[in-house]
């Protein structure tokens, strides 16, 4: 399975639209897709490439930026109805992000005294009950350790912690473990850990998380679909290849892949 590809429609360019990547990913043998758009909902795409292609499940979900009104418990809802399994916290307009690459303003998470927000508790409110899993985005560490704790309290099933490899929410293993908790999944993607090395964490140093960390709180990602890198599905292909060759054994590997994407999907 993979919980993090990019398609067209978008307004960059992309490898796939929905239904070439459902037919692609389905070629390579995946059992399972989600759809994410920085421009916020997907679900109603990944509902009709699922019903158009066969042989493959297609979800999607909402990434809660300016696009869709920001931390909007409205949209999130609508999401979910349509079939929604994530909602992201604010990615490429989220404070953090906006800070790391030099722009003011942004999307935080926090009100006053690094409190939450009253729509945040609506919205892990909604993703509780409609039972589908959160992922933090693009967030702090500040904003993200409050954020898992928040999650636990409401009783959301699975938490996607978003690659801690990418470099703006890198992560170092200590606060990896810091965060660490039941239902947390730390996601390993292909890009972060693999392309542009100039900004990002050598695949080994991913490597060495999982085995410190262990394989039940990882899942494997691909965050491909850029025009010029590879197939998603390949993506996936080239990291098992390399965590077999790093040691890591088939069990881990098909719980990472698998086992642990499978519960988030439920």
């Amino acid at each position: 399975m993979d919980l993090h590809v990019h398609t067209a429609p978008d307004i960059v360019a992309r490898k796939f639209d929905d239904l070439e990547l459902a037919r692609e990913s389905r070629s390579w043998g995946l059992s399972a897709l989600v759809i994410k758009s920085h421009l916020g909902e997907t679900a109603a795409r990944a509902g009709l490439a699922a019903h158009s292609v066969q042989g493959i499940e297609v979800y999607g979900g909402i990434v809660l930026n300016n696009s869709v009104g920001g931390l909007n418990p409205a949209a999130v809802e609508i999401s979910l109805k349509l079939g929604g399994k994530i909602v992201w916290m604010p990615t490429l307009d989220s404070a953090n992000h906006r800070s790391c690459i030099g722009n003011s303003g942004g999307i935080s998470i926090f009100e006053e005294k690094e409190r939450l927000r009253p729509e945040v508790k609506d919205i892990l409110r909604l993703i509780r009950e409609y039972g589908a899993s959160l992922s933090t985005g693009h967030l702090s560490f500040r904003e993200t350790s409050v954020l898992i704790e928040a999650a636990r309290e409401e009783k959301i099933r699975a938490v996607l912690l978003t690659h801690p490899e990418f470099w703006i929410t890198f992560l170092p293993l200590e606060k990896q473990r810091h965060l660490l908790c039941e239902n947390l999944f730390f996601e390993r993607c292909f890009y972060s850990s693999t392309l542009e090395k100039g900004k990002y964490t050598p695949f080994q140093q991913s490597v060495e998380w999982i085995k410190n960390l262990g394989p039940e709180s990882s899942i494997l990602s691909s965050d491909l679909g850029q025009a010029n890198n590879p197939a998603p599905a390949e993506g996936l292909e080239i990291m098992i290849g390399d965590l077999l060759e790093a040691g890591v054994d088939f069990y881990s590997i098909r719980r990472m892949i698998s086992e642990n994407p499978s519960y988030i999907l439920e």
